[in-house]
């Protein structure tokens, strides 16, 4: 929970929402290492050092838990993209800091991607399809900010003059493409280089002013 949220609650409330926060980063650990169907409600409650009735006061099921972790997911992944991509005041700059925060947060969190692929049928094609309804809403409006991005560069003159949502469409899939295929591969090279090799593929291709071959 941001801290500026946390700070306009009660102190009860921030309780709770600290304990369920817990139990959810609790139930991630476990479905990263049991997969979703091995993991148990009682094994999340073992891990998060509390009673099995206590997280029934916080989730329904295992089912609801599952799809709560995603949505943490997503919203801790928003709340750093509008506040360390949104806030780029040049277009190029603003997508090479996405590139870096989409692979930083797929490296965090590889192991439950990895589970989110092997648990959702075509979900490596494309992970929107897979998402709780919660999400849906939230990848709406990240893919209409990085449109927007899209958009300010193609009018500035620092991308090429093409379509600012089919720019958006071929990032996710550029991305999307390398996330489900280090999902289950052990990537061979260090991080920074996977960044930068993807910022030159990819901005590289529509920066205006790039060299051609």
């Amino acid at each position: 929970m941001p801290d500026e949220v946390a700070r306009k609650l009660g102190r009860k409330e921030r309780e709770r929402q600290a304990h369920r926060r817990e139990i959810l980063e609790a139930a991630e650990r476990v479905f990263v290492r049991k997969g979703y169907h091995g993991a148990t409600v009682e094994e999340i409650a073992q891990e998060a050092e509390f009673a099995v009735g206590t997280l029934y006061n916080f989730f329904k099921s295992k089912e609801q838990m599952y799809a709560e972790v995603i949505l943490k997911i997503a919203e801790d992944f928003l709340y750093v993209f509008e506040r360390q991509v949104l806030t780029r005041d040049r277009p190029q700059e603003a997508i090479g800091a996405l590139i870096e925060l989409r692979l930083r947060y797929f490296d965090d969190h590889r192991g439950f991607f990895r589970v989110f692929f092997e648990t959702s049928p075509g979900s490596r094609i494309d992970p929107s399809r897979a998402l709780p309804r919660d999400c849906v809403g939230l990848y709406d409006r990240y893919v209409e900010a990085v449109t927007g991005i899209f958009d300010q560069g193609v009018k500035d003159g620092s991308f090429d003059t093409l379509d600012p949502f089919y720019l958006t469409m071929c990032f996710e899939g550029i991305i999307n493409a390398f996330v489900a295929y280090w999902s289950r591969r052990e990537p061979t090279e260090p991080l920074d280089v996977r960044i930068e090799k993807i910022k030159d593929a990819f901005i590289g291709r529509i920066r205006v002013g790039r060299a051609h071959a």
